[in-house]
């Protein structure tokens, strides 16, 4: 069976077309994916999208982060004098305030931001109240 050339050549650019079609589709998804693992990681994105979960995870490895650095040595080991005991709570001392002025100023920050952004939001919708909403959206 020959087949004529003008129809090999059709069939070639069908296939070369169909090529083109596939690899940007997957160039697509490739892009997608590409910008769903950067969101994965970025933390900013994350407290916009997932505040109660970041939320969450935060007092989680606030906790963990407590128990570690707090840890108190046990009595039943023998090993600690009156006076290590005496210097690890005035360090812990020193630490949990540090600790607790730096959660603070977070949550306060956290909160104004929160805060702005809802009230940005409510001046947004206020202004265009009795219009009516383009169309499309």
């Amino acid at each position: 069976m020959d087949y004529p050339q003008s129809e090999i050549r059709r069939q070639i650019e069908t296939t070369r077309s169909d090529m083109a079609e596939k690899i940007s589709a997957l160039q697509d998804r490739v892009d997608c994916a590409v910008d769903e693992m950067k969101h994965l990681v970025d933390p900013k994105y994350q407290v916009e999208h997932r505040p109660w979960l970041m939320v969450g995870l935060s007092l989680v490895a606030g906790y963990l982060s407590s128990r570690l650095i707090f840890a108190r040595p046990r009595p039943d080991d023998g090993s600690a004098t009156r006076g290590d005991v005496a210097r690890a709570q005035q360090s812990s001392g020193f630490v949990g305030g540090l600790v607790s002025t730096v959660l603070v100023a977070l949550a306060r920050d956290l909160a104004m931001s929160l805060l702005t952004k809802r009230a940005s939001h409510m001046r947004g919708n206020s202004d265009h109240a009795g219009q009516t909403p383009p169309v499309g959206r």
